[in-house]
């Protein structure tokens, strides 16, 4: 019994100590996102400021406004400014066009007076695009009732022999035409037996397609170098709603250099991790653009030039073989995420 006194008041007296963890302060960076081809523009580029580590509270990625953007061509010495169209986005003037065969380099200095720069680009020429075909895939998940599918887009053309070729393939302004049904509209909560409650407008949309970049498709010529080839380079994923209709888009072939194409594949890698234990470890990933006030600042992000190759693409599902099952949407269709445009009769 008296053992168990001295061990109550042992637990009673006995207090514990706080550890004082001292983490250093999360270090807000700017982020330079964009490029430049010889297409028409406007060319665009994004720039912002991440967020420093810590609370959600504490910071927040914000655009950098009022900043001084231009771009410089080196063989010329000619510089083009660029115009802060919304905040943080800064567009060519019209008109502008990056010449095969130079060099382009990108300076910003901001409101507060820090000056960055980027290494020199220089833009390669493309092969144009021969043709893109499209065909549906299923892709398998961990849930085998609910595999992933969609389109798998193959581009065809002619690689040049006389170098090596570096490409990356882009999806650009996607446009979902959708097609709804505000006939048969019910209020939510309905029972299946209440009558419809028809909704006067509208049947027929354009969404904007903001979510469907999910990886980047690259590649380097060792295996095709001078010859005529397919290869992969684009896949439009269906969620049962994206394809119901029509869809379009712009289609992009860039030739890049050896360091862009570096560069974009650690981003692909980290874009693309699962989770598991054959994923690569996680890189500090640097990009081509330095400050010139604070040489140990660290900047995030690539500027690039690039030759462009470019097609529209028209897509109706009457042409297509899918495999997911489309959903109907009972409502009008101006109530989905970001309308473009609402169409009240059939295109």
């Amino acid at each position: 019994m008296r053992n168990w006194i001295y061990l109550s008041l042992i637990l009673l007296t006995a207090c514990i100590e706080p550890y004082a963890v001292e983490v250093p302060e999360g270090e807000s960076m700017l982020s330079v996102e964009g490029h430049i081809t010889n297409g028409p523009g406007p060319h665009t580029i994004k720039i912002t400021r991440t967020a420093t580590y810590g609370s959600v509270f504490v910071d927040f990625i914000r655009p950098v406004i009022l900043a001084t953007v231009a771009v410089k061509e080196t063989e010329t010495g000619l510089v083009t400014f660029l115009k802060e169209t919304s905040q943080g986005i800064y567009e060519t003037p019209d008109g502008f066009r990056a010449t095969t065969g130079n060099s382009y380099s990108l300076r910003i200095v901001t409101s507060e007076g820090s000056e960055y720069i980027s290494f020199p680009s220089k833009l390669h020429p493309v092969p144009i695009i021969d043709s893109l075909s499209y065909r549906s895939i299923i892709i398998p998940t961990e849930n085998r009732l609910q595999p992933r599918s969609g389109l798998q887009l193959v581009a065809f053309f002619n690689d040049p022999s006389d170098m090596q070729n570096y490409y990356y393939w882009r999806v650009k302004n996607p446009i979902s035409s959708v097609q709804t049904f505000p006939e048969y509209y019910r209020p939510p909560f309905s029972l299946p037996t209440d009558p419809f409650q028809p909704k006067p407008c509208c049947k027929f949309c354009d969404i904007a397609d903001s979510n469907l970049i999910k990886a980047l498709f690259l590649a380097e010529d060792s295996n095709f170098n001078g010859l005529n080839t397919g290869q992969i380079a684009g896949f439009i994923e269906d969620n049962g709603f994206r394809l119901s209709y029509k869809y379009r888009f712009d289609f992009e072939q860039m030739a890049i250099s050896e360091d862009t194409y570096r560069f974009l594949r650690l981003i692909n890698q980290q874009m693309t991790l699962t989770g598991s234990v054959f994923d690569p470890p996680p890189a500090n990933i640097r990009g081509n653009m330095v400050c010139l006030t604070n040489p140990e600042e660290t900047v995030l992000g690539h500027f690039f030039a690039a030759g462009v190759s470019e097609t529209k693409i028209n897509l109706s599902v009457e042409d297509l073989d899918l495999f997911q099952i489309q959903r109907p949407f009972n409502d009008d269709c101006r109530v989905l995420t970001q309308p473009v445009a609402p169409r009240p009769v059939d295109p």
